[in-house]
């Protein structure tokens, strides 16, 4: 068994490698458009991506799947926003800055399972 992954997180997630976990155990790291392939025995898999204490969602895969590593918008758009309150919380006000704080909480949270996104691609 065959399992083909792709990273393709663009700017925002280039920072880091990418570490592909496959049943609990890692089986690669990805830089910024890297891939690799990983061999298995004859059965159904279970894929995760995780870089520090963001991760995905786990997804099952069969034989020469082709997968491919992104980040979710919407956990980026959450980190941004919470960014762009903070910058303004400190320019305008402290109520903006508490809002800052607690998006940022949310951030991490949501992120811990959902900052990247693996897809399955023909």
């Amino acid at each position: 068994m065959t399992i083909h992954v792709k990273r393709n997180t663009g700017m925002m997630g280039g920072l880091a490698k990418v570490a592909v976990i496959v049943d609990g155990q890692t089986a690669a790291k990805l830089g910024n458009d890297e891939d690799t392939t990983v061999s298995l025995g004859d059965k159904t898999v279970k894929l995760k991506a995780k870089q520090w204490f963001f991760g995905s969602k786990e997804l099952e895969v069969v034989d020469k799947a082709n997968v491919e590593v992104r980040i979710n918008m919407a956990a980026l758009l959450l980190l941004l926003a919470a960014i762009v309150c903070l910058i303004l919380g400190v320019i305008l006000s402290p109520i903006i800055t508490a809002l800052a704080v607690i998006l940022f909480f949310v951030c991490i949270i949501y992120s811990s399972k959902n900052w990247f996104q693996l897809i399955k691609v023909k």
